[in-house]
């Protein structure tokens, strides 16, 4: 890479305007603590910097109560578990996720979620936008290096007034109904819950399953595409090993409709960002607005990176360049890729290789 790159440096919360790249670091963002739920959340990107296209929010806590069911009239959420355990309920279903497990909750799905255990993180994009305001609204900022477990005061004086006001200003709707209660953790399903539904319904998808798409040495795995988000966003995982020298990432994209967002999952990975050029490590996020070239460069024998997408973007590109692949770690030897495979698509989804 040109050695006329400057590093483009992290800060320290979104900068909450909209056409500038950033990078957090691992547990980075504006932290909010929720009153008694022994969590806290990290705004990573928010309505402000995507013109409310979406928002990325993470979530560290530990074992605590359901926070309880609601739904939303056009909000779409997603979970996907990092670190430990998190109980996820969708309608009638619901399942203990760990580590890569995923869950797909659209608008008009009661739901709620419990974490569980000593330590548990996970990640989920709200489309639309904005709605990370609610967070805001019901918590308190906090700057501690995790997140309180122990809060003694009464949660019906510093934290159900906020909820109740809260249903009111946003779009959740509380649901209380005692047959939800009784529905618990359900074992997953060999059958539904290793596969994308192909529709904008609810579902789970367990961790290594799914399809999977090779593209020289690069295994992509699509956790919700835009048929299972109605067209607004599509998330997914790309891995790879820095063994394979030159790989389809290693191009520059440009993409004039959508905003990116990827968290490196393992390994380092170089991202190059008009004249910028910043290697991330675990945990770290970089957000990528719209009209702005990139390319990516795996550097560790292994490495994985999280992509979160306002629409069809490089998850989309890749998976229409690649073949489908059934292992469960990239290939020994990368397949043979041509640059034109990359621009099957580039009318549908509208971007360009810069050269």
């Amino acid at each position: 890479m040109g050695t006329t790159q400057r590093p483009l440096h992290p800060v320290k919360v979104a900068p909450g305007h909209p056409g500038q790249p950033y990078i957090l670091p691992s547990l980075g963002g504006e932290t909010i603590y929720i009153p008694c739920s022994k969590s806290a959340t990290r705004l990573l990107v928010t309505g402000k910097e995507t013109d409310n296209a979406f928002a990325v929010v993470g979530t560290g806590g530990a074992q605590g109560d359901p926070i309880g069911f609601h739904y939303h009239r056009e909000t779409h959420d997603v979970f996907l578990c990092l670190k430990g355990k998190v109980n996820v309920w969708a309608n009638d279903q619901c399942r203990t996720m760990e580590s890569g497990d995923f869950a797909s909750v659209p608008p008009g799905t009661v739901h709620q979620y419990q974490i569980l255990g000593e330590y548990t993180e996970f990640v989920g994009l709200i489309v639309p936008g904005g709605w990370e305001e609610f967070f805001r609204f019901i918590g308190e900022p906090y700057d501690g290096p995790m997140f309180p477990l122990e809060d003694d005061r009464n949660v019906f004086e510093v934290l159900i007034p906020k909820l109740k006001a809260a249903s009111e200003k946003f779009d959740m709707i509380p649901v209380r109904d005692p047959k939800l209660a009784e529905i618990k953790p359900q074992t997953w399903s060999e059958g539904k819950d290793n596969a994308l539904p192909g529709g904008l319904k609810p579902y789970f998808l367990r961790a290594g399953t799914g399809p999977k798409f090779l593209v020289g040495g690069l295994v992509v795995s699509p956790l919700a595409t835009g048929a299972e988000s109605g067209g607004r966003f599509s998330i997914g995982s790309i891995e790879g090993s820095s063994w394979h020298e030159e790989s389809a990432l290693t191009n520059k994209f440009t993409f004039d409709d959508v905003h990116h967002a990827f968290q490196v999952a393992d390994g380092s990975v170089t991202f190059s960002l008009d004249d910028t050029e910043t290697t991330l490590n675990v945990g770290e996020t970089i957000y990528v607005p719209r009209g702005r070239a990139f390319s990516i460069t795996l550097e560790s024998r292994y490495a994985r990176v999280y992509a979160f997408i306002s629409g069809r973007g490089i998850l989309d590109v890749l998976t229409s360049a690649g073949k489908p692949f059934n292992q469960s770690i990239p290939p020994e030897k990368a397949e043979p890729w041509e640059k034109a495979d990359l621009e099957k698509c580039q009318k549908e989804v509208n971007f360009r290789i810069v050269e």
